[in-house]
């Protein structure tokens, strides 16, 4: 029995690729499921089991260290867009923005932060100054309480009037705070403006799949290695719909698209720009037409159960050939349905790199087409 490392040999690995009974027995589907060697050649499963035991290969020094990144990896018979990758790290991306999207203003919006900036500290002040008026109030109001007791304030109508004073100061600062935002008006009439109530429309529809997720992390496949369909595995995380988030001092007369992001800042879209808002220290502003927008469909290997709203194309097998049909060698093997999802990405050159994935195809391809008409009109 040998011990240690397996020397390679080129003209062995060559025949078995080359050999006419190994594809005699693919093609006829004549291979032992994987673990049943030892009833076919129970001498050759034993020697081979302890062979991979007490030796190691070049394939073996080749993974020492690897660490698949993705807990419970969801499979994508499509790839996913990878025109933003770093070009020494195509295999992996991490889809999440980065902290420079946060500084980032396009130069038409430039005035409209420096106008959010202003407001907040403005608001900032006031919210201060109300505090400390109020403290004021709830003293006088209780000095004012005290002189009834005393029957004194039923003749001396002195801190009466004070507290009605102090009343008035509190109700103008909190009249001046609702007061204070920065005021967008899109509302013309005009086909800009129906094209994106028609957005508004189809994206609350959109949002009401029964299944919404949030794309962290995608890794490419090895298909043959991996012995299935699929391109590429996609971490996920479904997001709460339930979630409704306002941007305090921005009021607009035409509503706005949000999203929530389960890893960073959340998306607020209006009918020019785009806010990827943390705080009102940190956001940045986009203009839509600088954004790469992605909207395509997906054939998706779902192993999690099929939302009830979605759209079953087709079935492969979780161990699956070249061909897609079922490796016969995987005891067990099961068939997996392919449903069709569709994705949205956001992606720019500074930083901003945002996917999502919705269960409803149905919806989704009406607020591409609706989404896709509004950015053609706004890019005129």
């Amino acid at each position: 029995m040998k011990f240690g490392f397996r020397v390679p040999s080129l003209k062995k690995r060559i025949s078995a690729r080359l050999s006419w009974k190994r594809v005699v027995r693919h093609r006829l589907g004549l291979k032992a499921p994987r673990g049943l060697g030892i009833l076919t050649n129970p001498k050759k499963a034993l020697y081979n089991k302890i062979y991979h035991r007490t030796t190691f290969g070049i394939e073996d020094l080749s993974r020492i260290g690897h660490k698949n990144n993705i807990n419970n990896p969801h499979l994508s018979s499509n790839g996913i867009n990878k025109d933003m990758d770093n070009a020494n790290n195509l295999n992996q991306r991490i889809i999440r923005s980065s902290s420079v999207a946060l500084t980032i203003t396009s130069g038409n919006f430039l005035e409209l932060r420096q106008q959010i900036t202003d407001i907040y500290n403005k608001k900032v002040a006031l919210l201060k100054n109300l505090k400390s008026e109020k403290l004021k109030l709830y003293g006088i109001t209780s000095l004012y309480f005290l002189s009834l007791i005393c029957i004194i304030g039923f003749f001396n109508k002195k801190i009466s009037n004070k507290k009605k004073d102090q009343k008035l100061i509190v109700d103008e600062l909190n009249k001046e705070i609702s007061d204070t935002f920065v005021s967008i008006a899109f509302a013309d009439k005009s086909q800009l403006e129906k094209s994106w109530l028609n957005c508004v429309d189809s994206f609350n529809d959109l949002m009401k799949s029964e299944k919404v997720w949030d794309l962290t992390y995608s890794e490419d496949l090895n298909s043959v290695k991996m012995r299935t369909t699929a391109k590429t595995a996609i971490k996920r995380s479904l997001i709460d719909k339930s979630i409704k988030r306002n941007l305090d001092f921005i009021k607009c007369d035409l509503p706005f698209l949000f999203i929530p992001n389960a890893n960073g800042p959340d998306l607020f879209i209006f009918p020019t720009f785009f806010i990827f808002f943390k705080n009102y220290r940190e956001f940045g502003i986009f203009d839509l037409k600088e954004i790469i927008h992605t909207l395509e469909f997906n054939r998706f290997i779902e192993e999690e159960g099929v939302p009830k709203d979605s759209e079953t194309i087709d079935y492969t097998w979780k161990k699956a050939n070249k061909n897609g049909s079922p490796d016969k060698r995987f005891k067990g093997n099961y068939q997996i349905p392919i449903v069709k999802y569709g994705q949205l990405f956001f992606q720019s050159k500074n930083g901003l790199d945002e996917g999502y994935m919705f269960s409803n195809s149905l919806s989704f391809s009406r607020f591409l087409e609706s989404y896709n008409f509004h950015l053609s009109i706004l890019k005129k």
